[in-house]
Order: structure tokens, then sequence, then C-alpha cells
């Protein structure tokens, strides 16, 4: 019988005999568990050298990193993570999180916590642990000047003019979007009173208005602010929107709709992707006075509308989401 031969891989010239990173991993999820982070985060970095690790040993190395003082090499792992939608995804946020708040980015931390609430479904433990960490990133915000010390950090104060009704409303849909999604990265406390009627004026896109209340939310904005869309009026704090809002809801009506068209995939993915859009377009809003199973029934119908289908009975929550999506302007 022949032995198999093992491939020696090498790195600069450094021979990596085989099992060697494998030991290297496995010493430094020992070291960890162990609570000894310093030889953790040695062996991952000597690992990371010759292979790619996988998102759950990195979940690991990051929480080493941040017990041994490194959080900015932490940040950017995370950042990586978060872009390539980790299976991890939930425990990156909480190590994301607990980084921004280890290096003072509160502005950052408040704008990704509203950001993630509204783009994805979490438990209500997990939005509950993200609210009280806000809450705490507020506190220690205000006890500190706006703009730290360090210029690297510094962000850039919001040309408002941009902002102001009057010039913003003449905008299109798309200039409108992109001016308010470089908003989050610069400092806006100087136009606040400018976003605010961008979100009280109900003839820009609704998701315009979810937008710029989001904007305000990142911000730590505290201040009453009504809200009209879709027939809908309600008075919203954007630091904290109301309990139950289409967003929310998602987990639940996204499960009618797997167990209806789980012989469908086509219709299926269809119907989720406008539930999703259609959510963030109603944001702080949602489908009231319908229970989640029927709208999710009314979004399979509606799916079946644009298929062609004509044996749909027409119902008035049928016309709304009509409404919702003949409101959204296409880029």
């Amino acid at each position: 019988m022949k032995k198999k031969k093992h491939k020696l891989q090498t790195n600069e010239n450094v021979i990596v005999f085989p099992g060697m990173v494998d030991t290297l991993i496995s010493d430094g999820l020992a070291y960890a568990e162990a609570n000894n982070y310093v030889k953790a985060a040695a062996c991952f970095d000597e690992a990371k050298k010759y292979v790619v690790l996988d998102d759950v040993i990195l979940s690991v190395y990051v929480l080493t990193l941040l017990e041994t003082r490194r959080a900015k090499e932490a940040k950017q792992i995370c950042e990586g993570l978060l872009e390539e939608k980790s299976p991890v995804f939930e425990q990156i946020v909480e190590l994301y999180l607990t980084i921004l708040l280890d290096l003072k980015e509160y502005y950052e931390l408040n704008q990704v916590i509203n950001r993630i609430l509204t783009e994805y479904n979490f438990s209500d433990e997990r939005k509950t642990n993200f609210n009280q960490l806000k809450d705490l990133s507020n506190r220690l915000a205000n006890e500190q000047p706006l703009i730290d010390d360090n210029e690297e950090t510094a962000l850039i104060p919001i040309e408002k003019e941009q902002l102001e009704l009057k010039t913003f409303k003449q905008l299109s849909f798309v200039e409108q979007e992109q001016i308010l999604q470089q908003a989050f990265y610069r400092d806006i406390h100087s136009a606040i009173p400018e976003i605010k009627a961008i979100v009280e004026y109900p003839d820009v896109s609704p998701t315009v208005q979810t937008l710029a209340l989001l904007l305000l939310g990142s911000a730590g904005n505290t201040d009453t602010i009504t809200i009209s869309k879709f027939g809908l009026t309600q008075q919203v704090n954007p630091s904290s929107p109301p309990p139950q809002t289409g967003v929310d809801r998602m987990e639940e009506i996204n499960q009618h709709v797997q167990e209806y068209l789980q012989k469908d995939p086509s219709k299926q993915m269809l119907t989720t992707e406008l539930l999703h859009r259609h959510a963030y377009a109603l944001f702080p809003f949602d489908w009231q006075g319908y229970k989640n199973e029927e709208v999710a029934m009314a979004y399979i119908d509606f799916i079946k509308i644009m298929f062609g289908e004509e044996n749909v009975h027409l119902n008035s929550l049928l016309e709304f989401i009509e409404t919702i999506e003949n409101s959204i302007e296409k880029p």
C-alpha cells in the first residue's frame, strides 16, 4: 500500500506541516475557553497567516482581540463578516456593537442599531439588548464633546442647504436617497430641523420618509415628530420607534408565507422580497387591523395577480398593498 503524500503548505519560505494550522486553531479555542486571551490571540494571529479562518473561529478571534485591547483590528474583521452576511450574523452584530462602544464611536453605534432593527429580524431578547445598548451609548455620548479630540474620528458637518425642503423636494428620488444615505456619515445636528421637515412632508416618497426618520434616530434625536403616509398618521420618537411595526412583524408573516408556498420557491422568494420592501416603506406603521396570516395570504394573492391569475378576490387589504407598491419609486 502506498503512503498518502501530503502537500506541504508554505508561507514566505516557512514550511507548514500537516496538522500545524489545526493545532494552532484548537489551541486558540482552548486558551479562549480558559480566558487566556493573550495566548488565544497569538494562536489565531499565527493561524490566519496560512489559512482563511471560518466565521465561527473569526468570532472567537474577535473576542480575544477585544479582551487584549486590539479593538480596531476586531472592528475591521467584524465589518468584513457583516458585509458577507456571515452565518453567525447575530453574534457578529453584538460583537461589533460592543467594539463601537469600546472605541467610543457612539454616533456610529446608534446608526447601526437603528438600521439593523429595521432591516433584519431579531428575537425580542436581542432587540431589548440592542435598545439598552443604545440608551447606554446616548448617555455616554452626552458626557463627552460632540466632536472627538481625535480628528481622525471627527464627523464632517453636513451641508444643510441641500436638506432644506424647498431644495430637497425638487431633487429626483435617487438624489434624495443618496443625500440621506451620505448623511449617516456626517454630523447632522445642525440640520435636524431640515430633516424633521422631510419626515413630516407627505409628498416625498414614503421610503425617503423612512430613511430620514432612521437618520434622526441614528443621531439620538428624541423630539416627537408627526409622520403621515398611506392615510395613517402617528407621532413618533425617532430614537424609540413604536414596539410593533411592519418590520417587527416580518418574521411571523414570513413563516406563514413559507408554509403556504413551500412547493413554489419562486413565488415564495418574490412574496418575501415584496413584504420586506413594503415593511420598509410602511415604517413606523404596519398593516393595522390585519392578522399576520391575513397579511401573508394577501401578499400571496398579490403575487398571483402579478403572474396574471384572475381567480383572486379583491379586498381592502389587497388594495392597500397595491397603494404601497405604487408609492415605491424605483431607482
